[in-house]
């Protein structure tokens, strides 16, 4: 029996072990890392690239050769006639298009690939932003919560007294009203906090994962002129009309017709003699009712119409790069000025001090407390925001690495 318990003691304590392994994720910092080498989103990216690399070897295929047998049997003055003909053909493809399939299909993977990587870097640093959030939203609850407590003293206090004056009275009736509406505010931010840590939880294969909060240093000041990268929504048009292109040059090659070119062999009995034959089979379209004219053109209308809306969108792309870098570069300035955290919490303490020794009315210190959360959010939104219009800025030039510098 003592045996029984010692090993479910042990394999307890490896599993403890094992989960605080897997739970060593500390900061936004190696959570975005692990993301991006162990993270579900990431083996899902790769088998997607490696379908859409395989459109590749499907486009590499050749046709196979072609048998055709033949046998007869009938006679011929009374004699009996038996024949068989075997050919074997092999098809050509004129007009290139085994080279049109293949330059298409690299297109296609290309195109593909590029978003498949977007999407990789967008649910990423989306994923980042929430767990950055969910270290927020833990510190404006703890704000929320102290608002709460102290209110709640302050109507124990109050609700004792066995006279109250006019002043007190309304304070009563204020301090009830404060301290409900915080803990309706408290119910909703940790609803929120527990769906975003089952995403958290999701993504680490962790049940408790740890959230810390670390005020982010971002860079002073992007250019409006993006820069161009093997990879972004700019460069994802171009690989469209590229996609396009490529879908008429194959077009264009269809009108060709295949040949199929090959030896034959016919072998005959009339009676007792014997007779073998051996040619040669050709077998080809005549190009007379159509070379795919209607193919043809569809793949032009497709290509003169993405030209147009690839040309659109990269305007629009550009005009909203340069407005999400204005926003961006103002919001910084704004986000660079605004009081940290612990100066915040070193003036809660002194309004605390004096409101304890009696030197702030009860309306100054619920405003007090109003304030310090209105701020937690004004500067929790505006983290949040710099870092979603960080993110589509680089989802536009490419620039799927500097998330990272963001974070060192």
């Amino acid at each position: 029996m003592r045996g029984k318990y010692l090993m479910c003691v042990f394999a307890l304590a490896i599993n403890v072990a094992y989960a605080n392994e897997r739970c060593e994720i500390k900061s936004i910092k190696s959570f975005y890392e692990y993301l991006n080498k162990q993270g579900p989103t990431l083996n899902l990216a790769n088998k997607r690239k490696d379908q859409f690399a395989s459109e590749v070897e499907l486009a590499k295929q050749r046709p196979n050769p072609e048998v055709d047998l033949d046998y007869l049997k009938g006679d011929q003055f009374g004699l009996d006639q038996n024949t068989a003909a075997l050919s074997i053909k092999h098809t050509i493809e004129f007009g290139s298009k085994r080279e049109k399939r293949i330059s298409k299909a690299n297109a296609y993977s290309g195109l593909n690939s590029t978003q498949t990587d977007l999407s990789l870097y967008e649910a990423n640093v989306d994923a980042a932003i929430a767990y950055q959030k969910i270290a927020q939203l833990q510190i404006l609850i703890n704000s929320v919560k102290e608002a709460s407590v102290t209110f709640d003293k302050l109507v124990k206090k109050l609700a004792s007294r066995k006279q109250l004056n006019p002043e007190e009275i309304v304070s009563l009736s204020t301090l009830r009203l404060a301290s409900n509406e915080y803990k309706a505010q408290l119910n909703e931010i940790e609803n929120e906090r527990l769906l975003l840590l089952g995403k958290i939880s999701f993504l680490t294969k962790c049940n408790s994962p740890r959230i810390n909060y670390y005020r982010l240093s971002f860079p002073n000041f992007l250019s409006n002129q993006e820069q161009r990268n093997d990879s972004g929504l700019l460069q994802m048009e171009d690989l469209k009309v590229k996609l396009a292109i490529q879908e008429l040059e194959l077009q264009r090659s269809l009108g060709y017709s295949n040949i199929q070119l090959g030896p034959v062999v016919e072998y005959e009995t009339q009676g007792r003699d014997e007779f073998v034959s051996v040619g040669i089979a050709i077998t080809f379209d005549l190009p007379i009712l159509q070379t795919n004219t209607g193919g043809k053109l569809k793949a032009l209308k497709e290509l003169e119409a993405q030209t147009i809306e690839s040309s659109n969108n990269k305007q629009m792309l550009q005009i909203e790069r340069e407005n999400l870098s204005n926003k961006y570069n103002r919001t910084l300035i704004t986000y660079k000025n605004m009081p940290s955290l612990q100066d915040l919490e070193n003036k809660h303490i002194e309004v605390e001090k004096l409101f304890s020794r009696g030197l702030v009315s009860i309306s100054m210190a619920i405003e007090s407390h109003r304030q310090q959360v209105d701020f937690l959010k004004s500067l929790f939104d505006m983290e949040n925001d710099l870092l979603v219009t960080y993110k589509n800025i680089n989802l536009i030039d490419g620039d799927l690495h500097s998330f990272n510098k963001l974070l060192n």
